[in-house]
This record gives C-alpha cells, structure tokens and sequence, in this order.
C-alpha cells in the first residue's frame, strides 16, 4: 500500500497484550498522539557506553559468556526489552524478547528488509573488492534496498522450487553412504567417533552444498584446497563475531586486524573463484543429452555468470556451518534420547528395508517423524543467534518511540528454549511438532506464538537454501540411524558462540552396527 497523504496507525493485538504500535507515513517526522505519549528511546533499559564496556572486559558479568547466556542474563536483569550501546561507530541493538513484537516488525518490513550484521563482507564486497563484485552484484548476504530485491528475485525461480532440490536427493544421497563409511573406518575400537568428528561433518556439509551449486564433487577429505576452505570459513565466522558483533574501532580506523579480516575474505574468495570457474567451463564444453535436467549452476548461469558466481560464494558461506550445526544438534539429541531414536529408527526401516535401499523422491515425501526429530533439535540447539532486522519505519514497542533505522535483534534463539513460550522447553520431544498427535500429556508446538521459533527467518529475506539445507540434514541422518544405534555416554554436549553457535566439545559418538 503507498501512502501519500496519510498517516496510519497500526496496531498489533495479540492474547498476549497489545505493545507495539507502527506509524506509516510519507514522511519521516509523524506527530501522532502514540508517538508523543510513547517515553523517549533513550529510556529504553540497559546498559551504558561504559557499562558495556566493564561488563565485557576481564571480571565483568557479560565476560565470557556466549551470546545466548548474554541474553538470558539481559533479560533477567533489564526485562524483554534492552539497549545494548553502540560502540566504535557501531549503531545501537535494540533487543527484545517478545513475541508479538516480532511478529509486528517482521510484517510491516515492506519490500525491501533491511537485515544488518555482515558489515565486514558489506564493506569487502562494496568498497574493498568492488571492482570483483559490482554494483547491485554483492549478494543476498550483504545487500539491502533495490540492489538485494533484484538479486533475490533473480536467483528465487532457481533456489526456492521444490523440484529443484528434490533433483539432487540421489547426490546427497551418494554423500551420506560415503559419509556412513568414513565413520566406520575412523571409528575406534569401541565404536567411538574420531574426537575430530566435527570436522568430518563439516567436510560432509561443505561436500554436500558444493555438489548442489557448484554440480561437482570436490572430494574434500582428500583435498588439501578444499580443506583450505574449511579452515578459511571457520576463521571468517570467528572474525566477523570479533568485528562485527563486539566493539571494534575498524569504522574509525583500519587496523592491522581488519586488514586480516579483508585477507581472509580475499583468500576464500579466490579459491571459491577457482572452483566456480573449473565448473562453469566444464558445464559450457557438455553436451547434454535430450532428458537432461540443468542443475542450479546451469540455470543461473544462463542467468548472469556473475549473478551465479556470487551465488555459488554465499551458498558455501552460508551453507556450511549452519548444516553442520543442524546435523550435530540432531544427532545429539537422538543419542541422548534412545528411545526417540527407536521410534525414528521405526520409521526409517520403513524407508529403507535394507541398508542399500535407495532414497526417492517419493520415499522422502512421508518423513514426519524425521521432520520433527529436526525440528525439536534445532529448537534446542539453533545454529543462528536471533534475527536482526532494521526497522524501515518509526515504531512504538513496548511504549518506546523506536526511530526508523533502528537495528533491532529478534530473540528467536532465546524463545524457544523458555517454558513460558513451549512447554517443558528443555526436553527434547519431536511429538510436538506432529499436528495428528492425540496424546493429552504431550505440549504441541501449535500452542506456542508462530513468531516463536524462526529457525529460517521469516518473510522475503526467509533464508534462500533451506530446502536443501532440511534435504541434506534428512538424507544423512536417515542412513546413519539404519546403519547404527548412536549413544551418548559424554557430559551434556556445550555450544561455543561466535557469529553461529559450533559445538565446543569433541564429539564423541558411539556407533553400534545394526
């Protein structure tokens, strides 16, 4: 709806409470009377300049925390509510741990979300390697306004259709069996994984993504290039939580540690250049045959070559880690759950008779306690921490004017860990998510607030690969669950925050043959 005239008032209501008022306007200054009566935003709760600073710093109470024990700590002490200051030219986030609130921010977003928080790979791809980029070409992670919406309309036909990630469930399917045996080999005596596991998870997940956009295998266990991207992915989501989460001073000044983050951006780019191009020229010289079925490469290449380059560089970037950590949360939870192993383990033999029976299409259509098993995991144990978001428009939450251009973080890695928005949150029960589910005793998750849990974001800036995301998570879990029981005889399992959350401990699973 275009406004150029009026002003409105839109005002969310929910069983909840009604908080949060959103004033469209074609102008930037509305003086109605929400907004006068709402208390100023520099009343808003929290800490101050120097008080981030002391709490941050050695012996302070935030130091040492992850970012989801900072939370819980934040809302304890300042409510649902909290101003976390800027610092170093960073801008001011603005916390809030309510649902209705986020639901209202979300759907008055308009065409164009701004999603902040890469400003290290906004700086690298527009101003540092602008030449390798170009305008309107910097991708679906960094981009925002006309330049983002363009982007994601041209590459939505190719990423977001079902169809298309059901072509590659046969190649992923590959990967998993490959995987399967990997771990049979590595294994000790006594059936445990390999204290290095994660990194076996995280060269299956950099496989499995570079085999649905790049359509090549990059055999990466055995490759010390590929390794090199492993390594190099790590480091830049180590460094984009030091530089783009914490205070630094790198808007003011460059310094030696910033010029370290644009060089390792530079060396993971390069690499990632080379593969493009090796699969590219590779595509360019076949000859498909008459029933040939063009992989996502082939579509945006037809596209734009650049358009399907960046695309290809923010699928690996985004793609790896994510799915690592949702493969781990979900076997995780199902080796300390036995028994909703066997009632999955039930389900997957009806899939998978043999252990060589292949997956289909049609097989990975009836899935549904797979599906929740996921669910339930990444409810526990989410990869992202909240969701941030710009607001496009001045708000009243909470009864604070929040000015337009506001960077709020959305809670949605602390909600749905709390009893108050899931019933017995910290139990790990797939049965909630089963919509046919009749058992009185059992909480159902259709009870909980839908902007709750938002594993994949929401709306038009929803992530762009979660289908092949869910795929992978599926098609390896189902074979490992048909060709082992797992256990978990180790202390509960800890998470390590930078910009994602990555398992802290070893993760030493034991395999027992089925």
């Amino acid at each position: 709806m275009f406004l150029t005239k009026f002003n409105v008032n839109l005002v969310t209501k929910s069983s909840k409470g009604l908080n949060t008022i959103v004033r469209l306007s074609s102008t930037s200054a509305v003086n109605d009377s929400e907004w006068k009566n709402a208390k100023p935003y520099s009343q808003i709760p929290g800490l101050t300049k120097f008080g981030l600073v002391r709490a941050v710093s050695p012996g302070g109470k935030y130091n040492n925390l992850n970012i989801i024990e900072m939370s819980l700590k934040m809302q304890e002490e300042y409510g649902n509510f909290v101003k976390f200051p800027g610092l170093f030219g960073q801008r001011d986030l603005i916390f809030t741990l309510d649902p209705n609130d986020i639901e209202t921010i979300f759907r008055h977003e308009g065409k164009f979300p701004i999603r902040r928080g890469l400003d290290t790979l906004e700086y690298y791809r527009e101003v540092y390697r602008r030449e390798w980029f170009g305008k309107g070409n910097t991708g679906l992670v960094p981009s925002q306004g006309d330049d983002w919406y363009q982007f994601r309309t041209r590459v939505n036909q190719t990423m977001m259709q079902p169809k298309t990630s059901k072509l590659y469930i046969p190649k992923i399917d590959e990967v998993a069996i490959e995987f399967v045996d990997r771990i049979k080999e590595n294994r000790d005596a006594n059936g445990e994984t390999p204290n290095d596991f994660l990194e076996y998870i995280n060269q299956w997940a950099l496989e499995s993504i570079a085999l649905i956009t790049l359509d090549t295998r990059l055999m990466v266990h055995e490759n010390p290039r590929s390794a090199e991207i492993n390594r190099l992915m790590k480091e830049v989501f180590r460094l984009s939580y030091e530089y783009d989460v914490m205070p630094s001073l790198w808007r003011t000044v460059k310094t030696p540690g910033f010029m370290h983050v644009m060089k390792t951006y530079d060396r993971l780019t390069g690499i990632m250049r080379e593969y493009a191009n090796e699969a590219m020229k590779k595509l360019e010289a076949s000859t498909p045959s008459d029933d040939h079925e063009p992989g996502i490469l082939e579509k945006l290449m037809k596209i734009d070559k650049n358009v399907a380059f960046v695309m290809v560089l923010d699928s690996l970037l985004a793609g790896v880690d994510t799915t690592s950590t949702g493969i781990v949360s979900t076997l995780y939870c199902l080796a300390s759950n036995p028994d909703k192993q066997e009632i999955l383990r039930k389900e997957v033999l009806k899939i998978l008779p043999e252990k060589k029976s292949k997956l289909t299409t049609q097989s990975l259509s009836s899935i549904p306690y797979l599906r929740a098993v996921i669910k339930e995991a990444i409810r526990l144990h989410p990869p992202f921490n909240g969701n941030l978001r710009e607001t496009v428009q001045d708000m009243v939450i909470q009864g604070y004017q929040i000015p337009k251009g506001t960077n709020l973080v959305l809670g949605t890695h602390i909600l749905p860990i709390q009893d108050e928005h899931f019933e017995r949150s910290n139990e790990f029960i797939p049965e909630r998510w089963i919509k046919d589910n009749t058992d009185t005793k059992c909480p159902h998750a259709k009870d909980s607030h839908p902007f709750a849990y938002l594993p994949f974001g929401f709306g038009s800036r929803m992530c762009v690969g979660r289908r092949f995301a869910e795929l992978e998570i599926e098609v390896l879990t189902m074979r490992i669950i048909r060709e082992f029981k797992l256990e978990w005889n180790n202390p509960p399992l800890k998470f390590k925050s930078f910009t994602l959350n990555i398992a802290a401990d070893p993760l030493k699973f034991k395999t027992i043959d089925l």
